[in-house]
């Protein structure tokens, strides 16, 4: 797998994680993906700030939606 690919697919699972409302930010999903192969190719972007900012966005939002469902709070 081309080093592009391997980026792309820890890109597109980072945020997957993020979304899944089970992380609380970023550092969580690092923790998470260092176990997966590749995981040093993306490193420099998992590390960016704008990446950070974003993961932290997608978890504050899904975990938002996630307390809103378990609550039975109307969306």
């Amino acid at each position: 797998m081309e080093t592009s690919e391997t980026v792309a697919r820890i890109q597109a699972r980072a945020r997957e994680l993020a979304s899944s409302g089970r992380f609380a930010g970023w550092r969580a999903i690092a923790f998470e993906l260092q176990f997966d192969p590749g995981f040093f190719d993306a490193y420099g972007w998992l590390y960016c700030p704008s990446t950070k900012e974003e993961l932290d966005g997608l978890c504050k939002d899904a975990r938002q939606q996630r307390q809103i469902r378990s609550t039975g709070a109307p969306e």
